[in-house]
């Protein structure tokens, strides 16, 4: 995909992540703790929270979905060269593929790369498994995104909304085992 940002044509990309993404992958799990900025006023405090909910989630995630493909969404442009502005996190199951993560660093949204990552997602569950799920809090403002792009709801409490979007009308391709290239 390619896009304007800042008066520059970027070009926007799935990438495996690496080790060496830890550091970016803090700081977009940062970035998106909104419900945590009432602590800022202690600094100290705020950075344990963050720091702590983020382990936290990794070894949920680890847990509960060892077998993830886990993709970097970065632009690219002449004059940054590639940056990581996202990420992508995919457990691909046979009956039903389920997006655990998905994340923009704040600067990023509202122009279109989640949309685009999500349809690279789409296009390969499609023959693979024909459903894709995902979980978001009925305050996420995401959540009107997933329902423009077709997901429904199944299941809504206080904290949680399940989505599905069943894309077996979409299946064109063949089948395409689970990886970052698939993404």
């Amino acid at each position: 995909m390619t896009q304007i940002i800042e008066n520059r044509t970027a070009t926007c990309f799935l990438r495996s992540a690496k080790p060496e993404d830890e550091e970016f992958l803090f700081r977009l799990f940062a970035d998106s703790q909104e419900h945590l900025t009432v602590f800022r006023s202690n600094e100290a405090l705020y950075q344990s929270l963050v720091v702590m909910q983020y382990r936290g989630r990794k070894l949920s995630y680890a847990a509960e979905y060892p077998e993830t493909v886990n993709a970097i969404l970065c632009i690219e442009d002449e004059a940054e060269g590639a940056m990581p502005v996202g990420r992508l996190l995919v457990d691909c199951q046979p009956e039903c593929w389920r997006i655990v993560d998905v994340a923009l660093l704040a600067a990023h949204r509202g122009k279109g790369l989640g949309s685009w990552a999500l349809d690279q997602c789409k296009r390969q569950c499609g023959e693979a498994a024909g459903k894709l799920a995902l979980e978001v809090r009925p305050d996420n403002r995401a959540r009107r995104l997933y329902e423009r792009l077709g997901f429904h709801v199944t299941h809504e409490d206080l904290l949680t909304v399940e989505m599905v979007l069943d894309i077996v009308s979409l299946a064109n391709t063949t089948r395409i085992e689970p990886s970052v290239a698939a993404l």
